[in-house]
Order: C-alpha cells, then structure tokens, then sequence
C-alpha cells in the first residue's frame, strides 16, 4: 500500500505482524532519476516548479492542476480517514503556511498562533503531514549530542512541486 492507504491497511489490521512484515518508501523522484527520464530535460527552476512526482513528470501533466487536485484529493479524503479534523478549511489553511516555512526551523506554538490553533494541535497535524509522507523534519546537527536533541529540526516538503503550488509560484 503506498501513500495514505497504508494508515487504512494498519487501522484494519488486528495482528503485530512484528517480524513478518517489510516496508518499503515510495517518495517522489530524485532529481538524477528525473534527468534520466525520455521526457524532458528540465531546468533546475523547472524541476522545482514541476516536482518530482511520476504522473507530472511522465504524463507531462499541468503541475498546476494536478497538485491542485492533489492537495483536494489529500484534505477531503485522506486526512478526514486518517484523523477526525473537523475543520477541513483551517487544516488546509495549515498546509499552506507549512509551505510558507520551509526550510525554517519548527516551533509549535508560533505556527499554532497563526492559525489559531493550540501548539498541541499543530505538532499532531504535523505528524499527520510527516506520516503521510508530505513533510519531513531535518534534525540539526552539531558536535556537541545533546544539542542535536534539544535543537529544533527545520521543516521540507518532499516534493518541491507541491510546496511551490501551496506557495502560488
């Protein structure tokens, strides 16, 4: 199962499965997979705009369209499945200043006061987006180990394309 529908597979499964189970990620393609494709050579601002997505890359898709479905697709199915958010709008909404902090360091009391939700609202809706594999955390690194912990990782999108769409570029 990829993408959101291995939360559905998990909430149905009764058993641990522990050690008979594997995972295997799917994420978006890398840019040197992108520039072995037969497409299109792209530049480095077009394959950003563009993403890294397979339906937009191999079926020359409009980006602006396809993510636009995407994130509809995302709020109004997976993420009323996977969590009980009753407000879809400020969920979304949440999504898109997510996008405006990329590569910023997170702090979830500041990103809750502008949405106007609590901090503990936004760390859990930020785990929905990590484990729905739209964001993820980069930890910090130092020499020093117990600054790795206490330091506050930054926020990424994994595909370039769907941050730029939520950011209007």
């Amino acid at each position: 199962m990829s993408g959101s529908n291995n939360f559905l597979l998990h909430q149905s499964i009764t058993q641990s499965l522990a050690g008979r189970v594997g995972y295997l990620e799917l994420l978006p393609f890398c840019l040197k997979k992108i520039q072995e494709t037969p497409c299109k050579n792209f530049s480095t601002n077009e394959s950003i705009f563009y993403g890294s997505y397979p339906a937009v890359i191999y079926e020359k898709l409009n980006p602006r369209l396809w993510f636009q479905s995407y994130i509809r697709t995302y709020i109004e199915r997976d993420v009323r499945q996977l969590k009980n958010i009753n407000d879809l709008a400020l969920f979304q909404k949440f999504l898109y200043v997510c996008a405006g902090r990329v590569g910023q360091e997170i702090n979830f009391s500041k990103l809750g006061n502008e949405i106007g939700i609590d901090h503990k609202t936004a760390a859990a809706w930020l785990g929905i987006l990590e484990a729905s594999y739209i964001v993820y955390f980069l930890q910090p690194y130092y020499k020093n180990f117990n600054k790795r912990i206490i330091k506050a990782p930054k926020l990424y999108f994994y595909d370039t394309g769907l941050a730029a769409n939520l950011l209007g570029i």
